[in-house]
């Protein structure tokens, strides 16, 4: 439902101001905190957990809006990399998390803000200095937290630095395909290769798609409509009037968000100089969100 309404704002070439741009990103990173959370909890392959999640998303556009119009083929370049890059981006994070904390995976995924902002300066927008300095100081966090925490595995760390690479080409796609394409429809084709994308990574690793209890089809379902339908669709329409490495390092409070949500629900407490390393990450994105 919201897909739709911002639609129709989009759609009257009204620009929104820069309050309720914030406030919509505060929306969009509480969902989005969500789905570390409900991923580990459906206790699935990441891959299809990552399939189901787009799929019923997809689903859940195409019910509210059935009168899209698809774009010529030239078009679809954007969706088809975003949504690639998407499924890459779901399909690794997520099954990153059964091989590290939520707090380690999700802080480290989050450095798509920093891969967002360096393909986006491919197009143009470029950094400056200071953003560097806070690249710099990001990574290194990154660094030491990824061998912080005993619980987490190398396999995990790297699972979530691709999704972290994945979802800098993601979020850069949804930046630069402005005016090409109407909401909605960008929305439904990203979407829709995602959803491939997974697929085949599934059916490669041969994942079963269907055997799971019915609790697991819940929190599928949750998926997509909270983190996906509301988090990602708001995010995507944030990146159409801000900078790809403002939107994508406000996301940043996900990694909080969902460290919080992980003591209270799993149970997940870490050593203390992990929450160390992560305010180190925070802070150096942070010094990159301020410019």
């Amino acid at each position: 439902m919201q897909s739709v309404v911002i639609e129709k704002e989009f759609s009257k070439g009204e620009t929104p101001s820069k309050i309720k741009l914030i406030a919509l990103l505060a929306v969009a990173v509480t969902a989005v905190s969500l789905a570390a959370i409900l991923a580990v909890l459906a206790s699935a392959p990441g891959t299809v957990t990552a399939f189901w999640r787009l799929l019923f998303s997809l689903s859940f556009i195409f019910v509210l809006k059935p009168d899209l119009k698809l774009p010529e083929r030239k078009s679809i370049f954007f969706p088809a990399v975003a949504g690639l890059a998407l499924g890459i981006h779901f399909a690794s994070w997520i099954e990153s998390l059964f091989y590290a904390s939520v707090a380690v995976s999700t802080t480290i995924v989050c450095t798509h803000a920093l891969f967002s902002g360096f393909f986006s300066s491919i197009f143009g927008e470029r950094p400056r200095k200071s953003q560097v300095a806070g690249t710099v100081i990001a990574l290194t966090g990154v660094y030491f937290l990824s061998g912080a925490d005993p619980s987490s595995s190398p396999y995990g760390v790297s699972l979530a630095l691709i999704g972290a690479v994945a979802g800098g080409v993601y979020f850069t796609a949804g930046r630069f395909v402005g005016e090409r394409m109407q909401f909605n429809t960008y929305i439904f084709l990203t979407y829709s290769f995602a959803t491939i994308t997974a697929l085949f990574i599934a059916l490669i690793k041969g994942y079963d798609l269907f055997n799971y209890p019915a609790e697991t089809w819940v929190y599928f379902l949750l998926l997509a409509l909270i983190p996906m339908s509301v988090g990602h669709t708001l995010l995507n329409y944030i990146l159409r009037y801000m900078r790809a490495l403002s939107v994508t390092t406000g996301v940043l409070g996900e990694a909080v968000g969902a460290s919080i949500l992980a003591y209270l629900i799993l149970g997940q407490l870490l050593p203390g100089e992990v929450y160390i390393y992560m305010l180190v990450v925070l802070f150096g994105i942070g010094i990159v969100l301020r410019e």
